[in-house]
């Protein structure tokens, strides 16, 4: 390989790694889990289901532990953990099985491979257990849990510690997050998310809404269908908000970044600008007036994922900034 194909093949494979999105706290939340297998004593029936709140693309990867959180911080060992990635974009609302025997992952759309599958089948425990998602790139620690996704507790309420394999703490990124993570009490073997009467598909209701054990059917002896039901009606802002190199928008820099931004504006009056979490709260609004030149902005906001959107009388911008 010639000295320019190799400065091609390095580019592109630099790029590439560059262009999956980062996993945030909600962007999936689970919707179902059967660890009843009474009828199959093999661990056949082993299996948990979860919609993605965000679209996602080729390449992208999402990891699921049954490892309990210690009280101290950090995963419990000896349990399985297992890795997905994911073969082919898929859209927000796509609900996801993974089955422990045989290990797959089947999108609800036609029963189609959701992608790859590496690592072991999680094994859930009848007397309880629980399930945590992460962004494999950046696994959750003591002092780091900014790599968590969602979190189901199937165990009754959450525990002082992971002193078993039925047993977890909460992590506290959960307990500040409440529409993130949810614990089935009391402990119960089967449990879905009743999505049949939810009409509204703000990404934000649906989070929610599938984090209330009210809206859940369980059943201690007999599984439920995984998914129980088809594909969720989900909007969300589209990949071309988040970050958008249109130069007739306003954009954020640098992102991700310690809290300080510059919304570079290219001429249009900048009204304000509105600053929320991922449970839709808003957090801070400042008016501008319609400037029309760069505004530095200083957020003074931990370390997370937020949305800033910015206004003009006209055009509504909203992009996706994390802070580190």
């Amino acid at each position: 390989m010639n000295k320019k194909l190799l400065f091609i093949a390095l580019f592109l494979a630099f790029f590439t790694q560059i262009t999956y999105a980062q996993w945030a706290l909600g962007d999936i939340a689970f919707t179902g889990y059967q660890g009843d297998n009474s009828g199959n004593p093999g661990g056949e029936e082993d299996e948990f289901t979860f919609v993605l709140l965000r679209d996602v693309v080729a390449g992208e990867q999402i990891s699921f532990t049954e490892n309990g959180w210690l009280a101290a911080g950090g995963f419990r060992t000896g349990e399985n953990t297992c890795t997905l990635e994911f073969t082919a974009p898929l859209n927000c609302g796509t609900q996801i099985s993974i089955a422990r025997l045989p290990f797959v992952a089947i999108e609800d759309d036609g029963g189609m491979s959701a992608g790859i599958l590496t690592g072991s089948g999680l094994n859930f425990a009848t007397g309880g257990d629980q399930i945590f998602a992460y962004d494999p790139a950046n696994t959750p620690s003591a002092g780091n849990e900014s790599g968590f996704i969602a979190a189901i507790h199937m165990n009754g309420g959450w525990d002082p510690d992971a002193t078993s394999s039925t047993t977890s703490a909460q992590p506290a990124i959960f307990a500040s997050n409440p529409n993130t993570s949810i614990a089935i009490d009391p402990e119960v073997d089967n449990a879905v998310y009743n999505c049949t009467d939810l009409e509204d598909d703000d990404v934000n209701v649906l989070r929610a809404a599938i984090h209330d054990p009210a809206n859940w059917n369980t059943n201690n002896s007999t599984p439920f269908d995984q998914p129980a039901c088809g594909a969720i009606s989900c909007t969300t802002l589209s990949s071309e908000v988040f970050g958008t190199n249109d130069p007739k928008s306003f954009v954020v820099f640098p992102n991700p970044s310690n809290g300080n931004f510059t919304i570079k504006n290219p001429g249009i009056p900048l009204q304000s600008v509105i600053v929320s979490d991922l449970n839709g709260r808003t957090l801070k609004t400042y008016e501008f007036g319609g400037i029309r030149q760069s505004k530095d902005i200083q957020l003074n906001l931990g370390t997370g994922v937020y949305f800033v959107q910015m206004n003009s009388d006209t055009t509504t911008v909203t992009e996706k900034v994390v802070i580190k």
